[in-house]
């Protein structure tokens, strides 16, 4: 039994909420494990449209990979990835993936491969590795941020709401409404980075929002904001 990559099982589950559910780009569908030269693993899903990427100092991938693309997972694995508590009454610790099963462990300590049905076992389950190349998803973020000129573009709200599940889950919170969102314009391309404003997440987590065509908006208000009603008139 070879173990190709370890990771915080709810970093994991966040940044799979950014994946496409059966796209025919199967890439697409799989969560990318990669390593950091400052250390630990970046953790990377997008369905083309939205992204979401995640630093993990405490993960790990086997050297002699570059990457690692985790295609099937079930909806069980991955609540039990964002559980509170698992079955030894413990909370999920580690996402150790192999060639064909993941394992959920409650074990902290990596100085020995987990057991596939050992007492700090949460979940064994059958996973798929996708063999094929991950977008260059550093692409699609913007250097530098642009000064905030007109409007900006159109957004699907979808993928906001995403975005806000993923901070539910990553601050284990029932609601994400004290932190926040922070939104902010990158380059020409009309992109929008996301970030959480948390200071146990705001390094760790990023996401790309990028645009979706829709009307141009005229004015800044609708037009009826403007007339006055009969008792302002008056």
């Amino acid at each position: 039994m070879k173990y190709l990559a370890r990771v915080n099982p709810k970093y994991f589950a966040a940044i799979h909420q950014c994946a496409a559910k059966g796209d025919v780009r199967y890439y697409l569908n799989a969560v990318q494990i990669e390593p950091h030269a400052a250390g630990g693993v970046l953790i990377v899903a997008t369905n083309g449209h939205f992204m979401g990427a995640m630093h993990d100092p405490d993960g790990w991938i086997h050297p002699e990979h570059k990457s690692v693309l985790i295609g099937t997972v079930s909806k069980r694995m991955l609540s039990a990835c964002t559980t509170r508590k698992g079955p030894d009454g413990e909370p999920p610790a580690l996402l150790w993936i192999a060639e064909k099963f993941s394992l959920i462990t409650s074990l902290a300590d990596v100085a020995e491969e987990p057991e596939m049905f050992g007492k700090f076992s949460h979940l064994t389950e059958k996973t798929e590795l996708v063999d094929g190349i991950f977008p260059n998803w550093r692409r699609v973020i913007p250097k530098k941020r642009q000064k905030f000129e007109g409007s900006y573009p159109c957004f699907n709200g979808e993928y906001l709401e995403v975005f806000n599940k993923i901070g539910v889950m990553l601050s284990g919170q029932k609601r994400f409404g004290g932190g926040g969102m922070h939104l902010e314009t990158g380059e020409e391309n009309g992109s929008v980075i996301v970030r959480f404003n948390r200071l146990d997440l705001n390094e760790l987590f990023v996401g790309v929002l990028m645009p979706m065509r829709g009307e141009e908006m005229k004015g800044f208000l609708p037009a009826w904001t403007e007339a006055e009603t009969e008792s302002e008139a008056a």
